[in-house]
Order: C-alpha cells, then structure tokens, then sequence
C-alpha cells in the first residue's frame, strides 16, 4: 500500500477505537438504571460486534499491505457493518427518551441506510471475488447500482412520511406500515448475489459456495426471527460474526494456497539465481578478454537469462535468452533451454547445429506452447574470428576500438520451440583488439516511462554513447542507470538480461 493508503488505514483503525469507547461512555452517560435491560443485552452483542470488526478491519489491512489482495469491498462491508452496530446501540440506548427524539430519528434512519449500502458491497465483493465473466450478471450490477440509490433515498424520505418507522413524542421508536418493505432490496441483492455464485460455480471450489451461502442465510434467518418480535437485535453482530468466518474461510485458504505459491517460486528464484554464473572477473588469468553479466527479474522469478562459458581453451560461448510467458513453468522452460544450449555447443557442434539440435529438443513435449529467442555466440580468442546465430532475438551492439556503439543488423532466424527442423543460419564475425560486444533481452528496448513509451534502439544507442569508453561491468552499470532514469517512477514490467565483452586478443 502507499503511504496515503496506510495513513487512511491507520485513521479508521483509531476511528473504530473511538466509537467503540464512545459506545461505552454513552452506556455510562446515559446510566444503566435508564435503559432497560433486554437494550442492554443488545448493546453488549453491539460492543461485541464493533470489537470484532475492528480486529477484521485490521486483518484486511495487514492482508492488504502483505499481499496486495482486491479486498476493497470486504472493507467496505466490514466498515458499513461495524457503523450499522453502532447505530443500532445508539438507538436502543435514546429509545423512550423524548428528549432525545430527533437524534433517535436519525440514528435510526442511518442504521435503515446501512442494510442496503451492506448489500451492495456485499454484491461488489461477490462479483470481484468470482471474477464474473456472464455478461448478464455484469447488466444486472447497474441495476443493483440503482437500487442502492433509490433504497437510500427512501430511508431519507421515510423521515418526512413514516412508512419505514417513526419516533413518536414520547421518544418511542415504532415499526410503520412498510416496515417489512424496507427488507426487499437488500434480500434481492443477497439472493442475486447467491444466483452469481451458482452460475459461476465451476470456478470455485464447494467451501467457498458454502461460505457465501452462509452469509446470506445466517442474517436472513435472524432478521426473519426478530422481524416480529420487537426489542432483540442481534441482525449487524450476525453478519459481523459471518464476515469474520467468510474472512477466515474464504482469505485464509487462500493465504495457503498463497503460501505454497510462494515456497514453489522461492524455490524456482533460487534455481533460477544459482544458474547463472557470476564469476566476475571471468577467468582473471585471460588476458584476452573480459567479460560482465547481469540479470534483473521484473518479479522473484523471471526467463531471461544469460550464460557464458569456455569450450575449450580457445573459444568462449556467450549466450542470451528470453522465453515467451512468465512464472515457474517458464523458468523451468528457461532453465532447461540454457541446459541444452551448453550441451550441445561443449559437445562441439558449431553455433547453428547446437541451435538445430536444441530446437528439435524444445519442441518435444511443449504442451504449454512456449518458445525461446536466443543469441548465441562463439568467439576464438586468438584470432577474434567467430559465428553467432539470432533465433528470433533483438539485434545486438558492437562497439569498434575507439568508435561509438551501433547495432549489427541482420536476417533473424526463427525462435526455438516453434517448429520442429527448423534451419538456423551461422553469421560470421571478426572482432579486432579493443572491440567490444553488447547483447541484451527485450526488458532493455521496450522499458516503458509514465507514457507508456518504449526506450528503443535510437535512446539506448545515446545512453551506451553517453560513456563510450568503460569496461564490460561499467557499461553495464552505465545501462542500468540509463534504464531507471528512462522509466523513473514507472514499475519494471519485464525480465531484463545484459552481457557485455570487450576483445584484447593476444
């Protein structure tokens, strides 16, 4: 959460404190021997709820901060209840005081407008929580948007007319002629609710269709029990009390879930971080060549990568992939195809065969539909000669002794896992001493700034030029503060994979 959030939190969480202690203090005010005390059973379960409330309000902040989790509605909800049980021990303790006739007429009429405000929530809460994907149901909140209007509106009115309830002079509260009324549109918006969660059944599991079905007909039950008698009031604590279960059962699984998600991508992070060599300097005893490397995931795991490696004494092998798609299985995916790379080039097959042969690995048995672009390249140290091959990949970066940095434009070959005997095309190269060679993933050309612009080749030609002359790990820290100046505020949105070689030769 950011810090306006967090101050927002915090000022509601002490707002739920000073109602409760103004709860009590009113309880006092008024005196004890004044109410009567079937009221003060009422205000008691009121206080009850409110203090439950409150610890579900916190939950749901602490929730909300730990795993960013869409739960605004269920603070809505819990806020306009909490509010509700206020009202409601409020007006138990003016009821048959004519003095406090007027403020008997509006907290009653506050705690009416809560029923429909809950119902309402409860419905947003409801269509976020399934991800509602029928069109019909999605019609159908514009409706429920309206009647929540329309039902405040006539609690506002209800003042004036006294069809809802009315106070007479003597400070009594009494039930009207439509009391009953006042009812329809939060059990149709519930009912509709519950109607949702049936059509969109098959996405949920049976606890959680349970769960929502407890809400609706635990205070339909209890409101329908006290309906006729007057002077018990146990409606708002209800559904407090069932808000904190759906908490626990709804949220609380699915931190478990959440949880075992976490472990899996630890686990795949650390994979992921022990893969890749960072061995710097690489080889200090070579004085033919250095060479830097970096990975920077958007999230804990990403498919990007790099490698590099000697195939024997006089060729070192430089790779950098990106695979398609995001999370564990793509890691697993990445994993693999830098595995099979570094087989089949240590095995000795030139670039473009290493390529064919991975190729024809990838796609067997890739059910999920990923696919691989790579740049591989091979250079021998002692004469600066080698062959790279571009399996669908950007372009990449050389920069000449003394001269500025300028890309090397090419035909690419297709990406890896995307069609079996696929033919991939060698492109020779000759480095001279003090040549350097720059490959990177895409995370590079397309970070995006607060307009949603793409870096491109032309800005990352003029951030590389800005320090023309560094060793690989300076050039690529030069790159990264190109990177986060472009982008600024703007969150990282893609997995990012650098490897940067300058040429000595003998």
């Amino acid at each position: 959460m950011n810090k306006f959030k967090n101050k927002k939190g915090l000022i509601i969480s002490i707002l739920h404190l000073l109602l409760i202690v103004a709860l009590i203090r009113l309880v006092f005010i008024i005196g004890t021997v004044n109410v009567k005390p079937v009221y003060l059973i009422n205000i008691g379960v009121a206080i009850v709820g409110m203090m439950m409330g409150f610890m579900l309000y916190v939950c749901c902040l602490v929730e909300l901060k730990k795993s960013g989790s869409d739960i605004k509605y269920m603070i809505a909800l819990i806020n306009v209840v909490f509010l509700a049980l206020f009202l409601d021990g409020c007006a138990w303790l003016v009821d048959g005081k004519p003095a406090l006739r007027n403020h008997n007429i509006w907290v009653n009429t506050l705690y009416y407008m809560c029923a429909p405000i809950e119902a309402y929530f409860f419905w947003m809460y409801t269509m976020t929580y399934l991800k509602v994907r029928k069109s019909l149901i999605k019609q159908l909140s514009v409706l429920i948007s309206a009647g929540a209007y329309i039902a405040v509106a006539l609690r506002i009115i209800n003042v004036f007319a006294g069809f809802y309830f009315t106070v007479g002079q003597d400070g009594v509260y009494s039930r009207g002629p439509l009391y009953l009324v006042s009812f329809i549109y939060s059990y149709f918006t519930v009912i509709a609710a519950l109607v949702a969660v049936v059509i969109e059944r098959k996405y949920l599991e049976r606890y959680q269709i349970i769960t929502f079905f407890m809400y609706v007909f635990v205070p339909i039950v209890v409101g329908f029990l006290t309906m006729f008698t007057y002077g018990i009031s146990c409606g708002p604590a209800s559904v407090m009390l069932v808000l904190l279960l759906m908490y626990c059962v709804l949220n609380v699984s699915e931190w478990r879930d959440m949880a075992a998600a976490t472990r899996d991508a630890a686990l795949a992070e650390k994979l992921q971080d022990d893969a890749m060599p960072k061995d710097f300097p690489f080889m200090p005893g070579r004085k033919e060549f250095d060479l830097y490397a970096y990975l920077r995931p958007a999230k804990e795991v990403c498919s990007d990568f790099y490698d590099y490696y000697m195939i024997d004494d006089e060729n070192l092998a430089m790779v950098v992939g990106d695979v398609s798609g995001e999370g564990i299985e793509a890691t697993l995916f990445m994993l693999l195809s830098k595995k099979l790379i570094k087989s089949a080039l240590s095995s000795g097959s030139p670039p473009e065969k290493a390529m064919e042969l991975v190729n024809n690995q990838l796609c067997d048995g890739n059910t999920s539909n990923f696919f691989l672009t790579v740049w591989i390249g091979v250079v021998n140290l002692k004469t600066g000669e080698g062959f790279s091959v571009n399996a669908g990949h950007v372009h990449p970066i050389i920069r000449h002794a003394g001269g500025d940095y300028e890309f090397v434009f090419y035909k690419h070959s297709l990406a890896a896992a995307v069609m079996e005997n696929t033919k991939y095309k060698a492109n020779p190269f000759k480095m001279e001493v003090g040549d350097s060679i720059f490959v990177y993933t895409d995370g590079f050309s397309e970070a995006t700034n607060d307009k949603n612009e793409f870096l491109g080749k032309e800005r990352i030609l003029k951030i590389m030029n800005k320090f023309p002359v560094a060793n690989p790990k300076l050039a690529i820290e030069n790159a990264l503060v190109g990177i986060d100046e472009y982008i600024a505020d703007t969150v990282q949105s893609d997995d990012l994979a650098l490897l940067y070689m300058t040429y000595y030769g003998k």
